[in-house]
């Protein structure tokens, strides 16, 4: 079970996972900011359940109904004349 995906958007496996916990790695956050788990195109929305079940099994504990992990939508907001102004080739 080596090349069991865990997070498809940034292909982090299992092992990776394993890995970030048998070097010290305790929160979901923790292991989103060393694996890269959960910062895809989905932002953990797919992944972030089975990433707080794995933390729960590696570490014996039961697995939080709340995370410290954070959805951050891959958009940001910007005004009409931003839309509006030509770009020029290479910027």
């Amino acid at each position: 079970m080596k090349n069991l995906v865990v997070c498809r958007c940034e292909e982090v496996f299992l092992e990776d996972i394993s890995n970030a916990v048998r070097d010290g790695v305790k929160t979901s956050k923790e292991i989103k900011l060393r694996t890269r788990a959960g910062m895809g195109i989905c932002q953990g929305k797919t992944c972030r359940p089975l990433l707080d079940q794995l933390l729960a099994m590696y570490s014996n504990q039961i697995s939080p109904s709340n995370t410290s992990m954070s959805h951050n939508f891959p958009i940001r907001p910007i005004t009409f004349d931003e839309l509006t102004k030509e770009r020029k080739p290479g910027k």
